[in-house]
């Protein structure tokens, strides 16, 4: 069994002084960043006056790094193991990151808290190891989620993973992962983009961020002028336009007459496998040459697989396994349970 901890992206960096803003850590997330502090999830939504989140970041950038420390200390690790730490990457930015990825996140790191966020005492310093880093393409990772998993899954199928940033195309199969079908598309960000260019043409978007937008497309509507605007109309365009111009040709090149001799199954997974309107797509153009399914917990997914690499890595008790995925929209980590 496993545990997943959960936090928005978002970040912003600030000189203020929180106290009792928050009730625990994982609301109360205030690391600092050589000379600077920064908020992260729902602390950054509720303090930040402009919170970001990145975009397929590098492993080296700033924000890659700090959500990266904020998902140590919210997995509530202590410094006497040392870390066996999987994370993941977009296919397009696997082979180009890979190697950065390992060098930047292993070995000696210092994270600076500030427990006085959510009313408790002490410095916050958490001294850890990183012992090992191993990096994954996250469709990989989704594949050996359900292999290695509760399902067990065997013989050959696809797997499309609907994130913000990007869908990630694949086909597993029991000897291995096929190449040709391994793939990146934009993802849910692009039918984000759509709404809001469909919005301009009526109200004034002027102060609502991209954040913002993202939020109000997940729940269906958005407040303008203390006015409630039902999202889910536009919404729905917003979708099929995304599906037409980057989904179906992207997923058409995968699950070609070659591929559908190997497999006829499809996974779905991602935080876009909970939209209606897409998985309708989907059938419409799947349904009759292959059995859809939306996995258990289509989010958290990948980040459930790279737990299970990070334990294929451990023979003994030396070192503590780790699954970290670090995404535009949320950051998970998962640790084994026992």
């Amino acid at each position: 069994m496993y545990t997943v901890q959960s936090f928005s992206s978002l970040m912003q960096a600030t000189n203020s002084p929180l106290v009792n803003t928050a009730n625990s850590l994982l609301t109360g997330l205030k690391i600092r960043m050589g000379q600077q502090w920064y908020i992260c999830g729902k602390l950054a939504l509720n303090e930040g006056s402009s919170p970001r989140r990145p975009l397929n970041a590098s492993p080296e950038s700033l924000e890659c790094q700090l959500l990266f420390k904020a998902a140590i200390l919210t997995s509530g690790v202590s410094s006497d193991i040392p870390l066996m730490v999987t994370i993941g990457l977009p296919n397009s930015t696997y082979r180009l990151y890979r190697e950065t990825a390992e060098q930047t996140l292993r070995g000696k790191h210092i994270i600076q808290s500030d427990p006085a966020v959510y009313g408790e005492d002490g410095s916050g310093i958490l001294p850890i190891e990183v012992a090992q880093v191993d990096v994954l393409p996250e469709v990989v990772s989704c594949m050996v989620a359900l292999r290695r998993g509760e399902s067990c899954e065997r013989g050959a199928f696809f797997v499309f993973s609907f994130g913000f940033g990007t869908l990630e195309t694949g086909l597993s199969t029991d000897e291995g992962v096929v190449e040709n079908a391994m793939g990146s598309a934009p993802g849910m960000h692009y039918a984000v983009s759509i709404l809001r260019e469909q919005l301009q043409q009526t109200h004034d978007l002027s102060f609502q961020s991209m954040q913002q937008l993202d939020e109000a497309f997940r729940n269906g509507y958005l407040y303008i002028n203390r006015k409630k605007i039902d999202l889910q109309g536009l919404r729905k365009k917003a979708i099929q336009t995304y599906y037409t111009e980057i989904v179906s040709p992207a997923l058409g090149d995968v699950v070609n007459d070659r591929n559908l001799a190997k497999s006829n199954r499809i996974f779905l997974c991602g935080g876009g496998a909970y939209y209606g309107d897409l998985i309708d797509c989907i059938l419409e153009e799947f349904g009759d040459i292959a059995g859809v399914k939306i996995v258990d917990q289509p989010e958290s997914l990948a980040v459930r697989g790279y737990l299970l690499n990070s334990m294929r890595h451990i023979e003994d008790q030396s070192k503590l396994p780790v699954g970290i995925d670090i995404g535009n929209i949320q950051t998970r980590v998962a640790l084994a349970e026992n």
